[in-house]
This record gives structure tokens, C-alpha cells and sequence, in this order.
């Protein structure tokens, strides 16, 4: 990271102010309500920079209408920093098992294949697939494979079990705010199927209100009782 971008990561943080807790108690006149932008250092984490900026991690993934707010960032990322809020979101934006959560063998309408990202396990691509463990184990492979739980090569393409018959629609959209775990809930599909067909979009830096176009996929349905599951 440059001099330059290290003072003014420093600056920013420093003129943060006050530490926001979830508490109702919190006082909106000491809120920082001005946006900013932080670069970030080397094998930072957005939970780290939540941390240093005291905003919420969710917040700021929305904010940069990112894909997930778990993937790596690389140094001198650039990440724009929302207005802090009395209750800092930590939470919903997070891919993860829900309880009571059902999860299907195949994924619905498509697509037939997933470019594996960086930081990806086994475990959490069918999670963001809402497929079993097994369903996913049964037609993805990649090499030097371990546990479902080990990081996976970056850029290997895993083939996805998918129902027949059954269709999705498939267009282009502006993603304007979010991530893409709230882009999926909006049009019917999952986290998964936008990073198989977006595999090269992490995040955006454009202003508030507007967005990238990207490859939308909604209304994924079975077409029968009876499906198959093809690979």
C-alpha cells in the first residue's frame, strides 16, 4: 500500500469518531453521517474494516452492492464507507445456514456450471447453491480436492446438478444496492446461480443510486412434480 493510502486510511479512521453499538441508547448527533472511501491493507478482511471504521459489516457490503461480503480483498481495494448508523448490521447480509433450512439435490432452472471463487470451500458453494453437501459432491470435482470443508483451487469449473425439467429467466439488470444474498431473495434464485453467471464481479465503487449491469437471474421454478436430476 502507498504512503498516501495508509495516511488516509489512518485519517479516516481516526475521524470516525465514536464506537456505534447496537444499544437503542445510542445518540444520533455523535454519528459520523459523511461517507468515505477506505483502501484496504494487506489480508484484510471486510470484518476487519468494519472494525476500524465502526460501521456494520452488512452495511458496508451493501453499500458497495457487493457479491458477498465474505470474499477476500486484495490490497488497495478500494471500499466505500456508508454513513454510520445507530445500529451496525454484523449479521444479515451473511450467507449461512438457516434454521429449519431444507436443501434441495439440484438447482432449479440452472445454471449447469460454477466457476469457483477465492475463499471458496465445497460446503459453502452448495450453500450459496441451497443444495446438499452430497447433491453438489456428486457432480463437482476439482483437483488436489480435501475435505468439503478445505478452501478449493480458484478458477475451476464444477459442473452443478441440475432439475429437469425446469426454467429460469435470464436478463440483463442494475444492480443498485445490496449484495447479492438480498439480489437473490428479491428474484427467486439463490447467491449462487448470480456468481455462476456474474464469476468476475466482487464489487462496485459507483455512486449511490446507480450500478453495474449484471446477469439476472429470477424466477426459477420446477415445470413438474416429477424431476429429474441431470449432470
Amino acid at each position: 500500500m502507498s504512503s498516501l493510502h495508509m495516511l488516509f486510511s489512518f485519517l479516516l479512521a481516526f475521524s470516525l469518531g465514536c464506537t456505534v453499538s447496537a444499544n437503542v441508547s445510542c445518540d444520533p448527533s455523535t454519528l459520523n453521517t459523511t461517507s468515505g472511501v477506505y483502501y484496504a491493507q494487506e489480508n484484510q478482511t471486510l470484518f476487519d474494516i468494519a472494525d476500524v471504521v465502526s460501521r456494520g459489516v452488512c452495511d458496508i457490503a451493501r453499500y458497495n452492492r457487493m457479491a458477498d461480503a465474505i470474499i477476500p480483498l486484495t490490497t488497495d481495494e478500494e471500499i466505500l464507507i456508508p454513513p454510520q448508523v445507530c445500529k451496525p448490521d454484523n449479521s444479515t447480509c451473511l450467507i449461512v445456514s438457516e434454521p429449519n433450512a431444507t436443501y434441495a439435490n439440484c438447482v432449479v432452472g440452472g445454471p449447469h456450471t460454477y466457476l469457483t471463487l477465492k475463499g471458496d470451500t465445497m460446503a459453502y458453494i452448495a450453500l450459496k447453491l441451497n443444495l446438499t453437501i452430497d447433491a453438489l459432491m456428486s457432480t463437482a470435482w476439482v483437483p488436489n480436492m480435501g475435505s468439503v470443508n478445505d478452501t478449493v483451487e480458484v478458477g475451476q469449473t464444477i459442473k452443478i446438478p441440475q432439475c429437469s425439467p425446469s426454467q429460469c429467466i435470464i436478463r440483463p439488470g442494475e444492480f443498485i444496492y445490496g449484495t447479492f444474498k438480498d439480489l437473490a431473495a428479491k428474484l427467486g434464485s439463490t447467491p449462487g446461480q448470480l456468481m455462476a453467471l456474474n464469476p468476475t464481479y466482487n464489487h462496485t465503487v459507483a455512486p449511490q443510486g446507480e450500478g453495474p449491469i449484471l446477469t439476472m437471474i429470477r424466477d426459477c421454478t420446477n415445470l413438474s412434480k416429477n424431476i429429474t436430476i441431470i449432470s
